[in-house]
């Protein structure tokens, strides 16, 4: 008998030990010198921007719409000139979470961009590596996977339809701070510059049918006589980054329009190149009705929000002259 307890007690100990070990190495493999947290800094973000501050509409009662933020964030050795290399990444629609822990002695670059009515109107973000993903307010650190389309304006989205698009019917901000060295407390400000147009889309004389708008790169826009006297929409540019370096950013878009009548006769009305410039509200009007040659365009300047200019469709299929005034 005291043989047998001998052994139990022995067994008793070993299993102890074993346990112990266990632990140890567990704690070993979850904790590395880049994951103490004593060379880390808590740092929060805030945005700036008279255009961001103007136009933000984040709702934040539980069903109502929020705006998305995605961000891309990218490090290197402080005061180096080295090229920065990814750190971390994120999807967000909600402020309070946006609190990143940033490794000291690095300095970083944080990219960022805003997606008003986010959660209407965007369905998933892409991944370089892992596909799709989802807000889930949370940045993840690494070294190896980012946003992917971070800086052009391709789109998986809920509106109008789901699908994706290089030009979606988004208002779009963005932003970026560099060089950002971490401080206790600290706070990272981003200035936000809106990186989309608008376009309102008028016609003349429509009392009957339906018509077929298309901005290329963008979904359909369908108006219905007796229904839609006009239809106002926002564009996220196909080249988002470019508004990072330059404010008066534009780009010459196709815009095609086809009247389809009551007896489903499609009548094409307009099929044009139009410069939409960022931050502006190009007004589109044209007449609905039988055209024998290209669509004519006249262009005036229009402005209020900025609104920009007016772009007139139609007429007898000449070309007529660009009026700045």
């Amino acid at each position: 008998m005291k043989h047998f307890n001998f052994t139990l007690l022995s067994c008793f100990i070993a299993l102890v030990a074993f346990v112990s070990v266990s632990c140890e190495k567990n704690h070993e493999t979850t904790t590395t010198e880049d994951e103490n947290y004593e060379s880390f800094t808590k740092v929060s973000i805030n945005f700036a921007g008279q255009e961001f501050e103007l136009s933000e509409t984040s709702l934040t009662k539980a069903g109502e719409v929020k705006d998305w933020y995605a961000f891309q964030v990218y490090s290197r050795v402080e005061g180096s000139n080295n090229s920065y290399s990814k750190y971390a990444y994120g999807f967000f629609d909600n402020k309070d979470d946006m609190v990143i822990n940033l490794k000291n002695g690095y300095e970083y670059r944080f990219d960022v961009c805003m997606f008003v009515e986010g959660s209407k109107r965007v369905y998933k973000f892409a991944l370089e590596n892992a596909g799709w993903a989802v807000v889930d307010n949370t940045f993840k650190i690494s070294s190896t996977e980012s946003v992917r389309y971070m800086y052009d304006g391709y789109l998986y989205m809920n509106y109008p339809t789901w699908a994706t698009y290089n030009r979606p019917m988004v208002d779009r901000f963005i932003g970026r701070t560099e060089g950002y060295v971490p401080a206790e407390g600290g706070v990272v400000n981003i200035e936000m510059k809106r990186a989309a147009f608008a376009a309102n889309f008028v016609p003349k004389d429509f009392t009957s049918g339906k018509l077929e708008i298309s901005v290329e790169g963008s979904g359909l826009i369908t108006m219905v006589a007796g229904t839609d006297a006009e239809r106002y929409e926002v564009f996220s540019f196909k080249n988002p980054g470019g508004v990072l370096t330059n404010l008066d950013y534009s780009e010459n878009i196709p815009v095609n329009i086809v009247w389809i009548k009551d007896d489903g006769v499609r009548t094409p009305i307009a099929n044009q190149t139009v410069n939409f410039k960022r931050n502006i509200l190009t007004t589109v009007s044209f007449e609905v009705k039988e055209v024998t040659n290209s669509s004519t365009f006249n262009i005036k300047a229009d402005e209020a929000l900025e609104t920009g200019e007016t772009v007139t469709i139609g007429g007898d299929g000449t070309n007529t002259g660009v009026n700045p005034n």
